[in-house]
């Protein structure tokens, strides 16, 4: 035990220090947790900024997503259109190559919309002894969309493979 002012002296310094922290800490806090206090309101608009910047970014992302679908829902007409137009062709090239008699627009139809298949059904033609007359299938196509069934040409010739 120190009887010095000196050993007095320090030991109410340090009192007096301990003093000040103990009134300063709250009665929940654990010991040495000591946290630096912010403005609550700049937090919150730091927390605000954020969410809207991941809410633009995933707008955006289903802005994209969206005008691809419709892309696509675009470009899948186009091909559905470009397919019943080569079947439409298949069918009257199939014809002709058996001989038979097609109508001249369905003739016109085949030159303009696939010239060298109608280079090739026109030099694979069989010549037959009793030709078969069809119907136009471009007639087919306005009938068949009012009946909304296939006709028995069209079944008829659906199975046959173009040979040469």
């Amino acid at each position: 035990m120190e009887l010095s002012v000196n050993g007095r002296q320090r030991r109410a310094a340090q009192v007096s220090k301990a003093a000040p922290q103990a009134e300063k800490k709250p009665a929940g806090a654990g010991v040495g947790s000591v946290k630096p206090r912010t403005d609550k309101a700049a937090w919150s608009q730091a927390a605000l900024s954020f969410l809207q910047e991941v809410n633009r970014q995933d707008m955006e992302r289903q802005r994209k997503l969206l005008e691809a679908r419709q892309r696509n829902s675009g470009d899948l007409e186009m091909l559905s259109k470009s397919l019943k137009t080569m079947e439409k062709c298949r069918i009257i090239a199939s014809r002709i190559m058996k001989g038979d008699k097609v109508p001249p627009q369905d003739e016109q139809f085949l030159m303009e919309a696939d010239p060298d298949g109608y280079k090739l059904a026109i030099a694979c033609r069989a010549p037959k002894e009793k030709p078969k007359e069809w119907e136009s299938v471009l007639e087919e196509e306005r009938e068949g969309s009012d009946s909304g069934g296939e006709t028995a040409e069209t079944v008829e010739s659906g199975g046959e493979a173009a040979e040469c």
